[in-house]
């Protein structure tokens, strides 16, 4: 059913129907109980922000609600102090939104092998 549609958020997926719904994600992409497609896409369209799959996607839904708010008001603060002082030196920037999972394990594995290459042109 989902199979295919999510392959590099699979478990985060997993994890948030379990969280979320209590709703067990099978291999193959069926739900237990069983739901229809509709169904489960409705699911999937009003899990929340925050949730282990948007942390996994990362981006501004990674954040929860509480931490969006937080983070402009952190911003807020920042920038009124920058102000306040004259708004010399570098402007305050707002926090990041996380990267996409998916994308920090790739780097880590292109890191890993270029440094399994290093090291193996320099074992001997």
């Amino acid at each position: 059913m989902l199979a295919g549609a999510l392959d590099n958020h699979e478990g985060a997926l997993r994890a948030s129907f379990q969280s979320e719904y209590g709703l067990r994600l099978l291999r193959g992409g069926r739900l237990e109980p069983h739901r229809e497609l509709s169904e489960v896409l409705d699911l999937l369209g009003c899990l929340p922000s925050g949730c282990a799959l948007f942390r996994d996607m990362g981006g501004d839904d990674a954040f929860t609600l509480e931490a969006l708010f937080l983070r402009e008001i952190e911003y807020d603060v920042r920038a009124l102090g920058h102000g306040l002082g004259g708004g010399k030196g570098t402007p305050p920037k707002k926090i990041p939104a996380p990267e996409p999972a998916h994308l920090v394990r790739a780097r880590e594995q292109r890191a890993d092998e270029k440094l399994q290459r290093f090291l193996a042109r320099h074992s001997a």
